[in-house]
């Protein structure tokens, strides 16, 4: 009988997977500790006044109000840090003053912060026989500031509050807001009639925008078509349909409307 081998020959053998040993509690609890000594260091230098805000500068802010606005943004930047800004706070500090739009700002290590003012811009005088008072593209009545070269809007009464809500008026004066940079020396009035909205410029056509939609487009429309020497002369220039502006006469408007090229 065939003999068999005393042992069959064996395999390589797998290497011995080394064991992970698990931190010690002592290690753990060290880790936690420094941790929260660590947390507990930033919270403090966080409100230190080893960061207190100090050199505060304040730019953009114009007009009479500028030193009031300046002093409110000081006076609330001085009670915080560096490394702990409250830009929430400092816009309360400002909401009284209504030519504030917003605000930006930056800090300085360990004791600087920068504040730069971004202003509302006056686009139109509300006038009223009561008086008169400018108003910036979002509505908000801007009491104080010069209105004088602004486009008028003529309203019943002066609005009462801190933003125009009759919508009509509005629609006024999102018109004169979005009128282009070049025509806005030349825009001196805007009004609402049968016709929808009409801009009077200083020396040229009135423009009929009809309702308050896509007034940007119409804007464009009504600045291409001053342009055209053949629109020279015209009474109106009607954009109410921006793709098919017509111009002609105010005397025969109901006759003579021609197609604007």
């Amino acid at each position: 009988m065939p003999s068999w081998p005393n042992a069959l020959p064996r395999g390589p053998r797998l290497a011995a997977m080394p064991r992970i040993r698990r931190p010690s509690l002592t290690l753990v609890v060290s880790l936690l500790v420094a941790a929260a000594v660590l947390c507990g260091g930033w919270v403090w230098l966080r409100d230190s006044s080893l960061v207190a805000v100090e050199n505060v500068t304040v730019t953009g802010a114009s007009g009479l109000g500028a030193p009031a606005v300046r002093s409110a943004l000081t006076g609330s930047a001085q009670q915080m840090t560096t490394l702990n800004v409250d830009r929430a706070a400092l816009s309360e500090a400002v909401v009284r003053f209504p030519l504030v739009k917003s605000i930006s700002v930056t800090t300085k290590f360990p004791h600087g912060m920068m504040i730069v003012v971004h202003e509302r811009e006056p686009v139109a005088a509300l006038v009223a026989p009561g008086g008169t008072t400018a108003v910036a593209a979002d509505g908000v009545i801007l009491g104080g500031i010069p209105s004088s070269g602004l486009p008028v809007i003529s309203v019943s009464s002066l609005v009462s509050g801190s933003r125009v809500v009759d919508r009509t008026t509005a629609s006024e004066v999102a018109l004169a807001a979005l009128a282009p940079r070049q025509l806005r020396s030349e825009l001196t009035q805007v009004t609402s009639g049968p016709e929808g909205l009409t801009a009077t410029l200083r020396a040229g056509p009135l423009l009929r925008f009809g309702d308050g939609e896509r007034l940007k487009a119409k804007w464009v429309a009504a600045s291409r078509v001053l342009k055209d020497p053949q629109s020279a002369g015209a009474g109106y220039i009607d954009v109410s349909i921006p793709e098919r502006p017509a111009s002609g006469m105010l005397a025969t408007a109901d006759s003579a409307q021609t197609p604007a090229q």
